[in-house]
């Protein structure tokens, strides 16, 4: 790939994802439309903060 353009990769990516969502719906998959405003997040309790790493004194 290091040999391609960034057109013909980006052109390829396409090609790519047309082919998943044909193989997609022909095994019976469906597209289902959200409508604006819907989130997949179920759940706003828990942390609000993302923790990387816990110092531990020694």
């Amino acid at each position: 790939m290091a040999n391609k353009s960034k057109k013909e990769s980006v052109v390829s990516n396409r090609d790519d994802l047309a082919e998943h969502i044909e193989a997609f719906l022909k095994a019976g998959g469906k597209v289902q439309q959200i409508p604006p405003g819907v989130s997949g997040q179920t759940s706003t309790s828990g942390p609000r903060q993302i923790v990387l790493s816990h110092k531990t004194s020694s």
